[in-house]
């Protein structure tokens, strides 16, 4: 039983899981883990409006208004997935066909029998010479330089070609299982914008008597990603790159905006009831068949952990 004399701490960052919202609202499948976060942050902010009057005009009568709620996850490290839904992008894998534009000096090119070497991070590529397109700098601007079969690096400055011309050996041309650029494309265009999820965050508070920690957990059940703001940095000096996401959070129909819980598992317990009884929720199983996605059940004994019926098998 919890005692209004009971004090906590918090220091460490939370884990976060956003998971995608189904047609009624609830909590689907998880779309994005975060576990490298080095900041995770929920701030509220309100309106203040006063009734003022008598003499000197004092405040009588105060309305607190217009709240606010937002979150901020700040992560070390990033993933496609990260990206994409930072920015409101759609990830495509292009497999073997992904097309990437790269311009070289002439002075980092070597000829090998028919073919240009070209050599970027310590990666060795081939190209055939017709596939490139040439330039020279004439000393005010670059001007395209024509082709020839003889053509030799002293012949222009910068080359251009797609990576998806180059093979990974001379022997292996016109091998289509030789191209070397596959790869995952998130496409940002001006239509498109940050989702909506269900979101979670596992921390821990610690016990101001026990000095030992305890389960601490945030729910935002409808957080949109905010379109404001964002940056991807990329510089010299200093600290390596974090990747920041601003979460507008939503109410719901219900009102809320967010939950805190803070939850102990029980010791020694034989039943998962037991174990989860401090538990907000546990993911239920669901059939498509009868219902969309059931989402989140209170009682731990209606998880069976079975997927979807159109997902049996898989």
């Amino acid at each position: 039983m919890a005692s209004i004399l009971d004090k906590y701490g918090i220091k460490e960052v939370a884990d976060v899981v956003f998971y995608e919202l189904d047609s009624k609202g609830a909590p689907s499948a998880p779309v994005l883990y975060l576990d490298t976060l080095k900041v995770s942050t929920i701030e509220q902010s309100a309106e203040v409006v006063d009734a003022t009057g008598g003499k000197g005009n004092v405040k009588l009568i105060s309305w607190d208004t217009n709240k606010e709620v937002t979150a901020t996850f700040e992560d070390a490290l990033f993933s496609v997935k990260s990206l994409a839904i930072m920015f409101g992008g759609q990830v495509t894998d292009n497999e073997g066909n992904q097309e990437v534009l790269k311009t070289v000096n002439a002075k980092n090119l070597v000829k090998e029998d028919t073919f240009w070497k070209i050599t970027l991070s310590n990666y060795t590529m081939y190209l055939e010479p017709s596939k490139g397109t040439y330039f020279k700098y004439n000393g005010a601007e670059v001007e395209p330089v024509a082709y020839t079969s003889s053509i030799a690096n002293t012949d222009f400055d910068f080359m251009t070609f797609d990576i998806l011309d180059c093979t990974n050996d001379k022997a292996a041309r016109g091998d289509a299982n030789a191209k070397l650029a596959s790869g995952l494309e998130i496409k940002i265009d001006a239509s498109t914008f940050g989702g909506t999820y269900y979101i979670t965050g596992d921390t821990f508070a610690r016990n101001y008597q026990s000095g030992k920690d305890e389960f601490l957990q945030f729910i935002i059940p409808k957080g949109k990603v905010s379109a404001e703001d964002l940056s991807l940095t990329m510089e010299a000096d200093g600290d390596p790159a974090t990747f920041s996401m601003n979460i507008n959070v939503l109410r719901t129909d219900d009102g809320t905006m967010f939950k805190l819980v803070k939850y102990t598992l029980n010791e020694n317990s034989g039943t998962s009831a037991d174990l989860n009884k401090g538990v907000a929720s546990v993911l239920t199983s669901y059939d498509k068949a009868e219902v969309e996605n059931q989402g989140y059940a209170s009682n731990a004994s209606k998880a069976t952990g079975s997927k979807p019926s159109s997902e049996a098998g898989n």
